[in-house]
């Protein structure tokens, strides 16, 4: 049976999940952690192409343009608590989703590390992955540097790795992100250690979020995507199959399959019809 939800019921629901009403806005460090653990994924800055809430519109309370300046109150908040609350361990903070920068909180981590390549020994899987071609030579010679050194900022990963110089940026770049999107390497601390005396610390993953690697070795495929999609649609209120599986880069079949039980199961509603808006959407229940 196809239900419909107005598009005004939409943006007031997840006004108050995202936080974007003046009464709910975050204004203390321990407020941002509080939201970053409730909705489980946040970006830092809202984008057109990916449905999230962020830290910055929780932050004023309203989804506002982010100012070009850099003495404004927020913006100083919430670059400020992307780098302490990663660093302290209380979430993960990287280029998980898409190559773009998100939070992940750490109840929701094992649930992806359990979906990525990791399947045994990082130290002897990166290798598998590289011979089987599903690891970029770059990807392959940062995730070693980091292997033998540690815990490296970005400048000396690069002379390490052999892709210093303009030349090689975007290469390096690249392979920070791939390695990030497999849940391999992890920020982990902030360093001096460049000419603009701002850069990021990286290490492989597991040694800083042992936990989390612990607790997904016990969690199936079928369970892990089965708790991602339900948080994300607790937090997001409607998706589509399409946006999902953009989002996180789930097979078409996996999706369709996992949609199927969960609407049959009644843990949410699939089909339906949002004013204004094109498509079929799922919701969460309850």
């Amino acid at each position: 049976m196809t239900s419909t939800l107005t598009r005004e019921a939409l943006q007031v629901e997840r006004a108050e999940r995202y936080r974007q009403r003046p009464e709910l806005r975050v204004r203390t460090k321990d407020d941002a952690l509080e939201f970053l653990n409730d909705v489980g994924l946040c970006l830092l800055f809202s984008a057109n192409d990916i449905e999230l809430p962020s830290l910055w519109g929780a932050l004023c309370g309203e989804d506002r343009p982010v100012p070009n300046h850099h003495d404004n109150r927020e913006l100083g908040l919430a670059w400020r608590w992307k780098d302490e609350l990663p660093v302290a361990g209380k979430v993960l903070y990287g280029k998980f989703l898409r190559r773009k920068p998100v939070f992940i909180s750490l109840d929701l981590a094992p649930y992806f590390y359990a979906l990525s390549p990791n399947y045994g020994d990082p130290a002897e899987d990166y290798m598998q992955d590289y011979l089987d071609g599903r690891l970029s030579v770059e990807a392959k010679q940062v995730f070693e540097v980091l292997l033998e050194e540690g815990a490296l900022p970005t400048s000396r990963i690069r002379l390490e790795a052999g892709l210093g110089g303009k030349t090689n940026a975007s290469r390096f770049d690249r392979a920070l992100a791939e390695l990030q999107m497999d849940f391999r390497i992890a920020k982990v601390a902030i360093s001096d250690a460049n000419r603009w005396g701002y850069c990021y610390v990286y290490d492989l993953l597991p040694r800083h979020f042992a936990e989390a690697v612990e607790a997904a070795q016990a969690i199936t495929g079928r369970q892990a995507r089965e708790v991602i999609l339900l948080r994300y649609l607790r937090t997001v209120v409607a998706s589509t199959t399409r946006e999902v599986r953009k989002l996180f880069g789930w097979q078409p079949g996996d999706v369709d399959r996992l949609v199927e039980r969960l609407a049959d199961e009644g843990r949410l509603r699939k089909g339906v019809q949002i004013e204004g808006l094109e498509g079929e959407f799922l919701v969460s229940v309850g």
